[in-house]
């Protein structure tokens, strides 16, 4: 993507000295790096969403200095990471201080870094309560920077009559693997499952708590998230009118997750806010509508997500297009007859959505427009070609794919 260029996004209006009533001047805009960028180290991705994450990467892809606020649960991986980093830099002779790894176990190190002048955007994945105040600080600065926050989400999945139906069983045992995978520490863990009542989902419940039980607990990544989940499983399980369906009683090894499947009434789902909440781990819940309407409504009160999914035969999804439109009006990515574990990096992917799953729902956190957050628009007016960046030259030397006077193209400007 870096060496092919177009990400830029190059535009180039040409001037027109005889356009009546007044001329038109030459404008030509593309992308340009934001400034430095903070990343917070994700808890529970020390790879894929920390030192050399996602986030840190496509800062680098824009041209930004990134410094990466190391999470203390995986400082030595951050520093081990970090150690490779910055020996690649100085191998390919990039700028002293074009990446820093800090380590600190209080949150003074990542209030000072938000805090800072020359930092001009912040990256997080976690938490809603540390992504939101990490929102508030900045948005409270002398100069408002952005933050880019992946928090929270349950990741809904509607079971339709007829796949509870003909793939019941099928699907149970799909998504007792995808709950419990990696100890259900991905952000896109199916957490919430819904379908309307009867006996094929009574079907479905009982097949998903016989095959949820048979897996093998796995590790979670430290003692936080294993105590994190514990406390609000307990307290999800204390909701009035809330059934536990499944619960892995035998013995286990410390810092293992107990995987646990509940069950409730649409109405009371509906009526009881705490429901909605995120159980961060193997942990998921079904609920079962009373028809139609309810499970359109319930989907409507959801707050934003990062996936959801559909479950279906292809031939009821046209009598369902409502619950589908209020689905995709909550979510970032919508899937068909899948899993929402497991996130392709691809230029298509969409990893974000309405609030709380990001910040901003126009942005993704996965891809390569992941690369968007970290830069700016900027405008050229009437500039000398020699003086322009090569992206923006008549001759365009980068052979890059721009849009000149409206049209798409990587012919050089000739008039």
């Amino acid at each position: 993507m870096v060496k092919e260029g177009s990400w830029v996004e190059a535009t180039i209006d040409t001037a027109d000295p005889s356009r009546q009533p007044i001329p038109k001047v030459d404008i030509r805009k593309m992308s340009i790096p934001i400034g430095p960028v903070v990343v917070f180290g994700a808890s529970n991705f020390p790879l894929a969403y920390s030192t050399a994450g996602g986030d840190t990467a496509a800062a680098f892809a824009a041209g930004c200095p990134v410094i990466v606020k190391s999470h203390p649960m995986h400082a030595g991986t951050g520093e081990l990471v970090a150690s490779a980093i910055i020996n690649a830099a100085e191998k390919t002779g990039m700028p002293n201080g074009v990446f820093s790894n800090l380590n600190s176990s209080g949150i003074e190190v990542g209030v000072a870094l938000v805090k800072h002048p020359k930092v001009k955007a912040v990256g997080f994945t976690g938490s809603v309560g540390g992504g939101r105040a990490l929102y508030n600080l900045a948005s409270k600065r002398p100069e408002p920077i952005p933050v880019f926050a992946e928090m929270g989400s349950v990741n809904p999945v509607i079971l339709l009559p007829g796949a509870a139906k003909i793939k019941g069983n099928d699907w149970a045992k799909t998504y007792a693997g995808s709950i419990t995978l990696s100890s259900g520490q991905f952000c896109t863990n199916p957490g919430l499952i819904l379908g309307i009542k009867g006996t094929d989902l009574t079907n479905f419940i009982q097949k998903l708590s016989e095959e949820i039980v048979k897996i093998e607990p796995s590790c979670m990544l430290h003692p936080n998230i294993i105590g994190a989940y514990e406390t609000k499983k307990a307290a999800m399980q204390k909701q009035a009118d809330l059934q536990t369906a499944a619960n892995f009683s035998e013995e286990i090894a410390a810092n293992y997750g107990r995987q646990a499947i509940t069950t409730v009434e649409g109405a009371t789902f509906l009526q009881n806010p705490a429901l909605h909440q995120e159980v961060f781990g193997p942990f998921s819940m079904v609920v079962q509508c009373e028809n139609t309407k309810q499970l359109s409504a319930i989907i409507a009160n959801l707050e934003g997500q990062l996936t959801g999914t559909v479950l279906a035969e292809n031939e009821e999804l046209k009598n369902y297009d409502k619950v589908i439109n209020a689905l995709q009006n909550r979510v970032g990515r919508i899937i068909f007859n899948g899993v929402p574990t497991g996130v392709e990096v691809c230029a298509a992917m969409v990893h974000g959505g309405p609030y709380p799953a990001s910040t901003d729902s126009r942005f993704t956190a996965v891809g390569i427009n992941s690369i968007k957050r970290w830069v700016r628009p900027f405008s050229f007016q009437s500039w000398p070609n020699n003086f322009l960046p090569d992206e923006l030259k008549n001759e365009n030397p980068l052979g890059i794919s721009r849009i000149v006077d409206g049209k798409s193209t990587i012919e050089p400007i000739t008039k």
